[in-house]
């Protein structure tokens, strides 16, 4: 398995405990939560006695129930002897067959109750399911030291609000372990395209390929290595019966149902700008949701994976912006979203053409940092300091009215670390090596400037400007006018 490494050790970790345990997993859509739990107990941990069910999208409860005692029958070979009607019926009739099972079977080392898609059974607890599984849960699970459960779903603000937030729920404090599964790092991407999917390419092309599909395992999936970059794009996306075509939409639709085009709103909008919105300005711009609603969006887009609140250093939270982290959105609203149907239809090897243009190119520069952002771990572990990290965010300083000499500044991104040590962090993604001119040395020594006047309050600093670059920055009279402490490149990262 690629990764996961760590996920893998919690949940062998469970299994070698003495007691019963309640673990959730969350993560975007796609990204191998149900794989990860699958290769962990039917290839990793076969001694463990599994059951696995699986809630359906847009099913009502007593379809759901149907589903859940099929489960049971597919996994046990079990049948109820009278109809089930309730959830609580349904819990009862798992717990006997639990029962019957362990006697059977002797079972010694662990059962692992596995519900994938948790949040589609029973969305709103209409049905009564979250009370009678928690029922099921205080009842019986945690009577017995050989249990153990595991919730899954791709709403992570589903996980958080009906079952880690409900202090009125049947299951508050009661998760033992939460699992919050992230898309794949770059090193991991090119871990997968190298080994699993048999690629010869180089760091810049794993590269241009998140910041396409991302690190989303499904996506990485459909290339294919007897095609290049940009016919797999193609092919991926630009065309009716392509398989990530119509992705985006069902990702919001599976995620917040009836709320969905309200989450795409805010996502196009960060889409057009690429510092980012704070939340003042998302309800400047967005007439048709009240604040508070707004302010609910833009949180559960942080829990699933698709934004990001960048903090203002040395600011209050009103100055927080919040970016696109998910790659794959922001390739769908800037080369997906505006095309229609027929243009779709009618386009032959579109996708070619327009990565060789100078608007593609230029986008690429804007990708690239959001890239940077979402590996910054990476970044961290090159210079080493990850230990003494203290936040990453951005500033920015805006002349007022009687400073009509100075024109400003803005750092997009920000590392501040333990002793007063700061980097200043440039990307810029090039074809070959980047050339610092006398332009773009003056615009580098005025955000040094700027921040250690306007941004550190105590005067106190040790400032690094630092170049992340595709294959490094050239030494020549600005790069050392600037006086740039790191030249960190994509073979430092990857």
């Amino acid at each position: 398995m690629i990764g996961r490494k760590q996920e893998l050790q919690i949940l062998n970790n469970i299994c070698e405990e003495n007691k019963s345990q309640l673990v959730v997993v969350h993560g975007r859509r796609r990204i191998g939560k149900t794989y990860l739990i699958d290769y962990m107990f039917q290839q990793y941990r076969k001694d463990c006695l599994f059951f696995k069910f699986t809630g359906s999208e847009d099913q009502d409860s007593a379809i759901q129930r149907d589903y859940f005692i099929e489960a049971i029958y597919r996994w046990f070979r079990e049948e109820p002897t009278t109809t089930i009607t309730k959830w609580h019926q349904a819990f009862m009739f798992l717990r006997r067959v639990i029962d019957k099972e362990i006697v059977k079977r002797q079972q010694q080392s662990k059962i692992i109750l596995f519900i994938d898609e948790v949040a589609w059974i029973d969305r709103h607890n209409k049905s009564g399911f979250l009370s009678a599984f928690g029922h099921f849960y205080n009842d019986y699970i945690e009577q017995n030291d050989n249990l153990i459960v595991i919730l899954c779903s791709s709403n992570a603000s589903w996980i958080k609000n009906k079952i880690l937030k409900d202090t009125s729920g049947p299951l508050y404090h009661r998760v033992d372990k939460e699992i919050a599964l992230k898309p794949f790092d770059l090193k991991e991407t090119k871990e997968y395209l190298i080994h699993e999917k048999r690629f010869d390419i180089d760091n810049k092309s794993v590269v241009d390929i998140y910041m396409v599909l991302g690190g989303v395992a499904k996506y990485l999936s459909y290339l294919d290595s007897k095609f290049s970059i940009t016919e797999n794009i193609n092919n991926l996306f630009f065309n009716l019966n392509s398989p990530l075509y119509d992705e985006y939409d069902a990702i919001f639709k599976s995620l917040f149902y009836d709320k969905a085009s309200a989450h795409k709103q805010i996502i196009n909008l960060l889409s057009s700008k690429q510092s980012g919105y704070t939340m003042l300005e998302l309800t400047e711009h967005i007439d048709n949701y009240k604040i508070n609603a707004i302010r609910d969006q833009v949180e559960e887009l942080i829990d699933t994976g698709f934004i990001k609140p960048v903090n203002r250093f040395n600011y209050k939270s009103k100055d927080t912006r919040f970016i696109i982290i998910d790659s794959f959105s922001l390739f769908h609203n800037k080369w997906i979203k505006p095309l229609s149907k027929n243009d779709i239809a009618s386009m032959v090897d579109y996708f070619h053409t327009k990565s060789n243009s100078h608007d593609y190119i230029i986008w690429q520069g804007f990708a690239f940092e959001t890239v940077c952002i979402a590996n910054i771990h990476l970044y961290l572990k090159e210079r080493g300091l990850s230990a003494a990290l203290k936040s990453v965010g951005y500033w920015n300083y805006k002349p007022s009215g009687e400073d009509t000499d100075n024109k400003g500044a803005q750092i997009d991104i920000l590392v501040e670390y333990t002793n007063h040590t700061y980097d200043i962090i440039e990307c810029k993604y090039y074809n070959d090596e980047f050339t610092i001119d006398k332009s773009y040395a003056i615009n580098l020594l005025n955000k040094k400037e700027m921040f250690i006047k306007y941004g550190i309050i105590n005067k106190k600093y040790d400032l690094k400007m630092v170049m992340l670059t595709t294959y490094g920055t050239k030494v020549n009279q600005y790069y050392n006018q600037v006086n740039i402490a790191f030249n960190v490149m994509l073979d430092d990262l990857v």
